[in-house]
């Protein structure tokens, strides 16, 4: 047995998938919120001043906060998606998305406002697990199942939870403000920001569920 063949072996054994990596999973779930979160606050980020004024970057949102949302409400669904079917898709981003809201509402207790902003949020992770679900089953029947063909599903779908994510949060959250006193850099800064989020988990979910097809 090669050095390669060992090595997949332990990666994917039963101990592994069975103990050691949930455990890594559920320390980084508790490492993101607690010491990145405050070693982040230390870094500013500015954007350059022909994009919005050099507002600075949510570096802490987007790598913390932000990756809770882009694992529950985009990755996962659209993974599941891509490699199962379009049903295990749009359900788990229903039921993924839900539970964040949940736990949203619990992290921010009083200051948490129940907005349709969030109801946006629930049905673009439902759409974004069964649009590339049902793109993937759309490319397999015409005999295509490469990567290339996953990562069109998967930003597809990402774009429509890009969009049903910003545009609630701007129409309906008490959260949106305006950048500089433009409305329309708020609009775009926001688009911005989702966009870097939902872009970057729908390839990395593209890229999982390829792997996962050689395992079959």
């Amino acid at each position: 047995m090669g050095t390669q063949d060992k090595l997949l072996g332990a990666l994917f054994s039963n101990i592994s998938l069975a103990l050691i990596l949930p455990i890594i999973f559920g320390v980084l779930i508790i490492f993101f919120p607690t010491i990145l979160a405050d070693w982040l606050g230390t870094i500013h980020v500015s954007l350059p001043e022909f994009f919005w004024g050099g507002v600075e970057i949510p570096l802490q949102h987007i790598l913390t906060t932000g990756v809770a949302q882009g694992m529950m409400t985009c990755a996962i669904p659209i993974l599941l998606g891509l490699a199962w079917n379009r049903w295990a898709g749009g359900a788990s981003g229903f039921l993924l998305s839900l539970l964040y809201v949940l736990a949203s509402a619990a992290q921010y207790g009083a200051w948490f406002t129940p907005t349709v902003d969030w109801l946006g949020l629930i049905i673009a992770g439902m759409l974004a697990g069964y649009i590339a679900g049902a793109l993937m089953a759309r490319s397999r029947m015409q005999g295509s199942n490469s990567l290339k063909s996953m990562l069109i599903a998967a930003i597809v779908a990402a774009i429509v939870a890009i969009i049903f994510t910003t545009v609630t949060f701007v129409w309906y959250s008490p959260m949106f403000s305006p950048i500089n006193g433009s409305v329309i850099d708020g609009i775009t800064y926001n688009y911005f920001i989702n966009t870097v989020i939902y872009v970057v988990w729908a390839i990395l979910a593209t890229i999982v569920a390829k792997v996962s097809t050689w395992f079959r």
